[in-house]
């Protein structure tokens, strides 16, 4: 609200959002300003009443006629104040209703120069020459909001303006609030349909283990308590792989396919593979809305399929399940994708790769020779047993159900952790290539060639080995065992009826033997693991139950609830675990204190303390069994429906 020097009040134009300066002059008039001095009200005047603050403000008066004295009427044309000494001076006219005073008030962003020139009509013509006006103006477009009061914006470009929003990012580079080359702060808002994935900060979850030795029998570090770096980042990265989403439509993706939704693709290269002979194909992962867990969503793309019996192949698949082979779900047919696909759902195995993707590729063998203590980067004869112990295994299952896997490819057979494997993509070439009468012998000799090229790649280092046996075994023999030598002749040599898996499993008798020790070994390490970490949530289970009693605000319309009774123990025995001081009133901060009083907790042990309230004016000698009793208590009070 302004006041003229004339004593009118000047009500400010109406607008949404933005008050243009404009001349308040006519176009073709010419008003002379000059400085009026302001005078006295006379009192037998009728008209000398000023306008209303209430109509100015709330554009109308509640008291109006019933007592209220001052003017009401703002249709005048005249001005309300007259005196001998301006009554022949031009009025000033408002050219706005009052109820214009509803529009919201810019306050500028920048203070101005003080150095700036004072004139009027100079300041006016500068500020509606300043481009960051429109630039305000243009930036509320992405609101539906757009300034009526602009003569010279046409219907079209209002329209224009409206359906083409800026970026917050361009907004206020126009503005100048940041500097053209500065980095967008709205990077990740911008930057659609492409959502950047932002690594783990696995460093920030805790610190390495410090160099300690010659602990004494009792003495534990920190760490011992907790899972080690190496098992806590793996298992971290594949939550949040499972837990990774996309918008659906701005990477057009139907919303939902059958019963899946939230569709994800895990193809990082963002071509399509073509897999499975030929046939164009993409790998989502996708959560499923019966159970609610992830699955991976395998389509291919533009199949339309001839024979409805080959879809019933998926059955008889559904119908294994082994430790070494993805397990296939189900199979249909689908137009969600504007097309005739075939879609696969299978297990979701988070953060695995395939054999290709691992040894066959630039990474994968600078890693491998990084790994390697000899000059020739080599697979250890370990790994290699290991894998052929697991394929073999899964090969054993299959043909025994009167199948054949098709599917032993470096590019399909999965590694999802440590020298553990998984035969990904059965049952997709019986349906892309079913036949009334297929051959399942053949296709199971077919099986047990490809096994053997897969280890002729693995231990050569090289696919194109296979191409040249003479020197893929003669590197073998070099570097490798017999025993090892003998397999792979034996899966390479030429298809005989006594030549079947079974075989094979006879051959490598011994190592399987070797690598179920192994995997002994590893679930004993992994249980102790566990163990470390079930503690831990018994300890976290504690502290969520004395934070929800602890300074709880009102619980049965009682507002010291927490500071009363057995809760009262509750808040001395937080105190006398967490915050402890020594002699020179620093903090005490001992985890082995802590992990110890709540390790007591839990047990409920006899073992009695002295609590002291933090006036130092009272003390309590209880037991942890009775602490352990007041928590529950407590507990249930707030879980038993009370208000």
């Amino acid at each position: 609200m302004q006041k003229s020097i004339s004593g009118q009040i000047i009500i400010p134009p109406q607008s949404p959002s933005i008050i243009p300066i404009v001349n308040p002059t006519m176009e073709g008039e010419q008003v002379e300003q000059k400085t009026v001095t302001l005078k006295p009200l006379l009192k037998g005047s009728s008209n000398g009443k000023r306008l209303c603050r209430n109509v100015i403000i709330h554009g109308y008066c509640k008291f109006e006629g019933k007592g209220c004295e001052f003017n009401h009427d703002t249709n005048k044309s005249e001005s309300p104040q007259t005196s001998p000494e301006n009554k022949n001076k031009p009025a000033v006219i408002s050219s706005v209703p009052a109820k214009s005073v509803n529009a919201p008030e810019f306050v500028p962003r920048f203070a101005s120069d003080p150095n700036t020139n004072k004139d009027p009509t100079t300041v006016k013509q500068q500020l509606v020459e300043q481009p960051s006006i429109t630039s305000i103006s243009t930036g509320f477009t992405q609101f539906s909001i757009t300034n009526d009061t602009n003569p010279n914006m046409t219907t079209t470009q209002q329209r224009a303006s409206t359906v083409q929003p800026q970026s917050p990012s361009e907004m206020l580079a126009r503005l100048g609030m940041i500097p053209p080359a500065q980095m967008d702060p709205y990077y990740y808002m911008n930057q659609q349909p492409v959502f950047p994935r932002q690594p783990l900060q696995h460093h920030l979850y805790s610190t390495p283990l410090p160099h300690i030795s010659n602990l004494a029998p009792n003495q534990r570090t920190v760490h011992s308590f907790f899972l080690p770096d190496n098992i806590r980042e793996q298992l971290t990265q594949r939550n949040e792989a499972q837990l990774m989403t996309a918008s659906a439509r701005d990477l057009g993706l139907p919303l939902e396919v059958h019963v899946y939704h939230s569709l994800c693709p895990l193809e990082t290269t963002g071509e399509k593979s073509s897999l499975f002979y030929g046939h164009a194909s993409s790998v989502y992962k996708a959560s499923c809305s019966v159970d609610g867990r992830t699955y991976v969503l395998i389509r291919i793309e533009g199949y339309r399929l001839v024979n409805e019996l080959s879809i019933q192949v998926v059955e008889a698949w559904r119908r294994i399940r082994h430790c070494n082979i993805v397990s296939v779900r189900e199979a249909f047919t689908t137009r969600a994708f504007g097309d005739s696909s075939l879609i696969f759902v299978y297990d979701y195995h988070p953060c695995s790769t395939t054999i290709y993707s691992t040894y066959f590729t630039p990474q994968g063998q600078a890693a491998l020779y990084n790994s390697s203590n000899k000059n020739t980067p080599l697979i250890a004869e370990s790994t290699l047993w290991s894998y052929i112990t697991q394929i073999a295994s899964a090969l054993k299952t299959v043909h025994a159900s009167g199948l054949a896997a098709r599917n032993i490819d470096p590019k399909r057979v999965l590694i999802t952790g440590k020298n553990r494997i998984r035969m990904n993509g059965a049952s997709i070439l019986d349906v892309l290539q079913f036949e009334s009468g297929l051959n399942v012998v053949r296709q199971q000799q077919e099986d047990l060639l490809s096994f053997g090229k897969l280890l002729v790649a693995l231990a050569c280092n090289s696919l194109q080995a296979f191409h040249d046996p003479a020197q893929s075994f003669e590197y073998i023999n070099r570097y490798y065992s017999t025993d090892l030598k003998n397999v792979i002749l034996y899966l390479l040599s030429k298809p005989l009826p006594t030549k079947n898996i079974d075989e094979v499993v006879v051959m490598i008798g011994p190592r399987i033997l070797h690598e179920i020790n192994c995997s002994q070994f590893y679930n004993d390490d992994l249980e102790n693991e566990l163990s470390r970490e079930l503690e831990n949530g018994r300890l976290v289970r504690l502290m969520a139950k004395m934070g929800f009693i602890n300074e709880r605000p009102e619980f049965d319309m009682d507002p010291g609830w927490s500071e009363t009774g057995d809760r009262y123990l509750i808040k001395l025995f937080r105190d006398y675990v967490f915050h402890q001081v020594d002699e020179n009133g620093r903090p005490v901060v001992d985890m082995v204190h802590v992990l110890t009083c709540l390790n007591k907790l839990d047990a409920g042990v006899e073992e009695k303390i002295m609590l002291m309230s933090r006036d130092e004016q009272s003390c309590l000698i209880v037991s942890f069994k009775e602490i352990k009793n007041c928590i529950i208590s407590a507990f249930n009070d707030l879980t038993s429906g009370r208000k």
